[in-house]
């Protein structure tokens, strides 16, 4: 669907794709609708100047509205007011939230994070898809945020001074979610299977935490790494969640016992 929309624009799918992740849980909507309102011709003009690049993803997200509490943030607010009207942006009304997350996954971090990896590469597409080993794309994705960041997790209120990469957990939730799904599709889209070497990346991350793969855990049902996460996840959406426990080997199996 996003493919055809974005008339088989890959590098176009990617960008939505990794806003959403990257807004997790709470603001993955919110950054879904911020990306889809955001040409992505807009973010191939604007690489090389992050604080453009700042002001386009925190401005079409509503980070930017209202009076400005510091220099900073005024200064985002004119390069948004001025890529607004070039080139004649709208955004969704959906607000993100800050509400029970982890200052490190404030939305303003995050899209900050987005705005330094496009600032420097909009091509990722082509570079995820010829990766051979995680490792290639986890040093493409532990971007930091700019100077201003460094010390602050929202507008106006200094912080501790910390680098703020993307840690390793988190692109692991990117791989999963994200860069994992994108490639099979595109090995399909290409006529190939890749289902082979996908099983093995799958393999070699950690196993997801979530409250329903806890459960599982309590009926000592194995999960070693994100394959079996996954093959997990996909048995509570399609039987647990269904109640056809009498159609699945593992409910048939607890059913038992």
């Amino acid at each position: 669907m996003l493919l055809s929309n974005f008339k088989n624009d890959w590098e176009a799918v990617l960008f939505v794709l990794l806003f959403k992740v990257f807004g997790l849980n709470s603001n993955g909507s919110a950054f879904f609708e911020a990306a889809l309102h955001t040409p992505f011709h807009c973010v191939r003009k604007l690489q090389g100047k992050l604080t453009d690049m700042e002001a386009l993803f925190l401005g079409q997200a509503g980070l930017l509205d209202g009076k400005a509490v510091d220099g900073y943030h005024k200064e985002l607010q004119q390069h948004y007011a001025y890529l607004k009207t070039k080139f004649n942006l709208s955004y969704a009304n959906q607000k993100v939230q800050f509400a029970r997350l982890r200052p490190s996954n404030f939305p303003t971090i995050r899209l900050a994070q987005l705005a330094e990896l496009y600032c420097k590469k909009t091509n990722l597409f082509q570079e995820f898809m010829h990766h051979t080993h995680l490792d290639q794309s986890y040093e493409v994705l532990k971007s930091s945020p700019s100077l201003y960041w460094k010390n602050h997790y929202n507008f106006g209120a200094i912080s501790t001074v910390r680098e703020k990469k993307v840690s390793r957990s988190f692109f692991n939730l990117i791989a999963i979610n994200t860069l994992l799904p994108l490639r099979f599709a595109y090995s399909r889209y290409l006529g190939k299977s890749g289902e082979e070497e996908l099983f093995l990346w799958a393999q070699q991350l950690p196993e997801e935490q979530n409250s329903i793969l806890k459960r599982f855990k309590s009926f000592s049902v194995p999960n070693y790494n994100a394959a079996n996460s996954q093959g997990l996840l996909h048995l509570y959406k399609n039987y647990c969640e269904k109640r056809r426990c009498l159609h699945c080997n593992v409910g048939y199996h607890l059913m038992k016992t």
